[in-house]
């Protein structure tokens, strides 16, 4: 059985009968391109359309002459130079929306049947210009239903989609000052009806920022007739990623609902919103989770979880942007840890150690405290530990306020090595000099780890009580050091000082000669170790300092150099029979070599006190102390209340301020030495900044 040939001629037939309907599809597709160009009545189709939009807005539409039929971005008609007036009431000068072209994009069907129905608006170069009023009214509010039926409105308008390519859009507040101005927005509407819900995408450039937004409206109408509709946004950059849905109100501008934000760097967030910070550590990758609602221009943020470098915490936040441009916080945050070594300046010796070395001296390097000047704040904080340098502090209640700025940190609660307290900080970066204050009041604390930590000093033991009231200022942690005043004193109990056995100094010298005294087995147990210190710049003096032992009495004045991180001291030890210990006569007669320590902090050495310690410095320092707290009055200088009347206290004990609302009684010109610190930090939040005095070395003992 043999194979039928297909017949040729058949396939040739079908080949030529679909490149002959082809070709006629491809001509008729020409002459309907052709007709549409020829036929198209642009002109009515752009009158029509002007007609209608002046209906349904109430404003003037001014169409340019230059009217062409157009196949791209959409298939209709183009108008070039058109605008859409402002309401009464608003600026004339300036149209509400102008664009160098508007295309009306037609729907296909219809126009087959005759008929123009126009689908799209492509707004191409526009500006926009919407302005705010104080009594709610807005430029971008048009006319609803509640015009007479047989009048044209937006309700009538079927738009699928309303883009804008290559456009501006400014927004002027009521409040007045610069506009925000959007730039480069590519941006789309979906709208099928004011009742049906609205889909926005845009892509703009703010403040030298490229953003991706994209936003459902559920109820467009709500936008007008300013009602309340639910509402979704999520908008994306490389500085924020950010989202919120829940709801709007137009009347008010309220918004509520579930906001979520994060980024890589806080830092560059705030530099973007016009509050740049100086470079340092810290303030880098941060997150927010939290319920918001935003009246006017407070936010409120509940049941909020925030997390900024290694720090997270839970809390209620109150957000203000004040009128004087910074942002203010206030509210109360919980959290587990807080490491402040990571917004400070490296130590001298590198930022791994984490706090100071005795061997090393106290960093020349910078210390910018302006990003203070970023934000105002009033924060009740409560952190399980805390960590600063190498000191470390758990179960602590901080008070912390910014304003002007200035920091002011008040612990209201602290555990720290073994014992609790109470501590004030102020940090005042208003000016261009620093300046800081510390102010702690710490009892039954253990002393050995303490003084480690704080000041890098492993000699005594003994738990007790230190009080401290410092103010210091300088462009550097070194010229801080040396610019130090106040006082302190400490007293310790039960303890032990290591280095010296301060009972075989007392017997004779030469123990103190040959070394059998001192080295790194000797110690003198004590009953009570205490002293009270007058600081001036940067040198801590003493006439005071006392031991009380079973077998020796010791009393001892001199020099501590904070700035220079040295000592002379003079030590006058008595060897006694009495064993009284803690709470005994200092002054006991008994047998004793006076003796002098000497040298740096890390090398410390012992001799024979043949010459007595130079007195004329320990005169000077001594009488430059001030009756009161140096940063109290520091604290109402910068924070703007009026100091009490101020009556000198034991150096031990630490003043208490005045109650709240009370008002000081006026003190007698006579009871109240000067403070030029306090007219220094007034003239600072007053704005009148003062010249900083060429700093002098301080004196060497």
């Amino acid at each position: 059985m043999s194979d039928q040939p297909k017949p040729k001629g058949k396939l040739k037939l079908n080949l030529k009968t679909i490149g002959v309907g082809a070709g006629v599809l491809l001509v008729a597709l020409v002459l309907l391109v052709v007709g549409f160009i020829a036929f198209f009545p642009k002109e009515l189709a752009a009158r029509e359309a002007e007609r209608r939009i002046e209906e349904a807005t109430e404003r003037d539409l001014v169409l340019g002459g230059e009217i062409d039929v157009s196949f791209w971005p959409a298939l209709g008609f183009s108008v070039a130079n058109a605008s859409l007036s402002n309401p009464e009431g608003f600026p004339a000068d300036h149209p509400f929306i102008a664009a160098d072209r508007i295309v009306f994009a037609v729907k296909v069907m219809p126009l087959l049947r005759g008929a123009i129905e126009v689908k799209e608006l492509i707004f191409e170069g526009a500006e926009v210009r919407m302005i705010a009023e104080a009594d709610g009214g807005a430029n971008w509010i048009f006319p609803t239903r509640e015009t007479p039926e047989d009048q044209f409105t937006l309700d009538d308008l079927r738009l699928d989609d309303v883009r804008m390519i290559d456009s501006l859009i400014s927004f002027q507040g009521a409040e007045g000052g610069a506009p925000l101005v959007l730039e480069d927005v590519d941006a789309g509407l979906a709208l099928e009806s004011l009742d049906a819900p609205a889909r926005l995408d845009a892509e703009f450039d703010y403040r030298g920022e490229r953003l991706d937004l994209e936003g459902t409206v559920r109820i467009p109408r709500a936008m007008l007739e300013k009602g309340q509709t639910p509402l979704a946004a999520n908008v994306r950059s490389a500085l924020l990623d950010a989202s919120f849905d829940g709801a709007f109100d137009a009347a008010s501008g309220a918004l509520t609902g579930r906001v979520d934000a994060r980024g890589d760097s806080l830092r560059r967030l705030l530099a973007w919103f016009g509050s740049p910070m100086a470079e340092g550590g810290g303030f880098g990758r941060f997150s927010l989770a939290a319920q918001m609602a935003r009246q006017g221009e407070t936010t409120a943020l509940t049941s909020a979880a925030l997390q900024l470098d290694e720090i997270e915490a839970q809390g209620n936040l109150n957000l203000l942007n004040q009128e004087n441009g910074r942002l203010r916080i206030a509210g109360g945050l919980t959290t587990e840890r807080v490491d402040l070594n990571t917004y400070l300046p490296a130590p001298a010796q590198g930022r791994e150690a984490s706090g100071v070395e005795v061997g090393s001296s106290w960093s020349q390097d910078s210390l910018d405290l302006s990003g203070l000047r970023a934000l105002d704040a009033d924060l009740d904080l409560t952190i399980g530990a805390l960590q600063f340098q190498r000191m470390r502090f758990t179960n602590v209640a901080l008070d912390m306020r910014i304003a002007n700025g200035a920091l002011d940190a008040q612990l209201t609660r602290i555990a720290l090595y073994d014992g609790a307290g109470v501590a004030r900080m102020i940090a005042d970066g208003s000016g261009a000099v620093p300046r800081i204050a510390i102010e702690i009041d710490a009892q039954n604390i253990q002393a050995e780890p303490l003084l480690r930590d704080a000041i890098g000093f492993d000699k005594i033991t003994g738990r007790g009580r230190l009080t401290a009231s410092l103010v210091g200022h300088g462009a550097s942690q070194a010229a801080i050091m040396r610019s130090m005043r106040g006082s302190a004193a400490f007293a310790f109990n039960d303890g032990q000082w290591k280095g010296i056995n301060l009972a075989q100094v007392a017997r004779t010298v030469q123990a103190v000669v040959s070394g059998e005294a001192v080295g790194a087995g000797a110690a003198t147990d004590f009953a009570e170790l205490a002293a009270n210190f007058t600081v001036a710049d940067g040198v801590a003096a003493t006439d005071n300092l006392r031991l009380l032992n079973p077998f020796v009495r010791l009393e001892g004045r001199g020099l501590i150099n904070i700035g220079a991180q040295t000592i002379d001291m003079r030590l006058a030890p008595r060897a006694v029979r009495s064993i009284e210990g803690q709470g005994g006569q200092a002054g006991v007669a008994g047998l004793g070599i006076p003796f002098r320590i000497t040298g740096p902090w890390s090398r410390v050495s012992f001799r024979p006190a043949i010459e007595d310690v130079v007195q004329q410095q320990l005169r000077n320092v001594l009488s430059q102390q001030e009756s009161g707290s140096p940063l109290g009055r520091l604290g109402d200088a910068l924070f703007g209340r009026t100091p009490a009347a101020e009556t000198p206290a034991p150096a031990t004990e630490t003043p208490t301020p005045a109650a709240e609302g009370e008002t000081p009684a006026a003190p007698a010109p006579q009871e109240r030495p000067r403070n030029p610190l306090e007219d220094i930090f007034r003239r600072a939040v007053e704005g009148q900044r003062e010249q900083p005095k060429q700093e002098e070395p301080a004196p060497t003992p």
